[in-house]
């Protein structure tokens, strides 16, 4: 068998189901739609999420509907993968443009400063080397994509301007993450605030199945610098209690302060 016999043979699932219902599902799937959304949209109605799951996966069990969605899925993937060379390549030609390709030079007739033409001593006129952009007609059809304006001088020459090449080198930079700044883990925590980060040790726990309540405590901060009263985050104990630890330290921040007295507190693990 030839070579080019082999591409003629249909991968499986790159034919279109006949029954247009399932056609669309798998082209729904593909696209990353969940099973209940999918299921709906191609045109079963299930009010229950599970029974609609459930009915999801029975179809996709049939002959050919598996098949179907991880054909397009790879479609769509390869899809993705061509425009995103094409535009990356684009990019490169905007960069390695070179601007002597749009001009030429040419023999000018010399003039002199009263217009008139000016010769040598044997009479014979003298020329110039000159440049002028060239026509963009004439031009190659990769090189006129490059130009992203042309402006007309007062002689009436069309001068053409490529696209920046510091804009598309910035582009190329992002579509390969160089240069891109990774926060280091701490400083990112360190930028939440106080509710931002109970909610995500709340979701974290919940996520683990572990049961732990995390609630806010105000204690009043005594005479201090700041004007703003100082907030105290208290996790509790397994069994929903502050530890004596922790109930220790709460209570020692709520007792006033006495000026010149230094703040006694009792050492940890002591009878009250």
């Amino acid at each position: 068998m030839a070579k080019t016999d082999l591409l003629r043979i249909a991968s499986p699932g790159s034919r279109a189901l006949k029954n247009a219902k399932y056609e669309h599902y798998c082209r729904l799937r593909a696209s990353a739609q969940p099973r209940i959304s999918a299921y709906r949209e191609a045109g079963w109605q299930s009010k229950n999420n599970d029974d609609a799951y459930a009915n999801a996966c029975r179809l996709e069990r049939r002959p050919g509907v598996s098949e179907g969605i991880e054909y397009l899925s790879h479609q769509a993937e390869e899809l993705i993968v061509e425009k995103r060379q094409r535009i990356e390549q684009a990019l490169w030609n905007i960069h390695e443009a070179d601007i002597g390709a749009f001009w030429e030079t040419y023999e000018a007739v010399k003039t002199n400063i009263d217009g008139t033409l000016a010769t040598d001593q044997d009479g014979k006129m003298l020329t110039v080397r000159k440049q002028r952009a060239k026509l963009i007609n004439d031009l190659p059809l990769e090189f006129r994509k490059l130009i992203e304006d042309v402006t007309v001088d007062r002689n009436g020459n069309v001068i053409p301007k490529l696209y920046s090449k510091s804009e598309a080198s910035r582009e190329l930079r992002k579509m390969h993450n160089i240069g891109a700044q990774t926060d280091h883990p701490e400083s990112e925590v360190s930028r939440l605030s106080d509710a931002e980060l109970i909610a995500q040790l709340a979701d974290l726990a919940k996520q683990l199945g572990v049961d732990i309540k995390l609630d806010y405590s105000f204690a009043a901060a005594g005479k201090a610098s700041s004007p703003a009263d100082s907030q105290i985050i208290d996790i509790e104990n397994e069994r929903g209690t502050p530890s004596a630890a922790d109930a220790a330290d709460v209570a020692a921040a709520a007792e006033p302060t006495v000026a010149g007295a230094r703040p006694v507190r009792k050492a940890r693990g002591s009878k009250a």
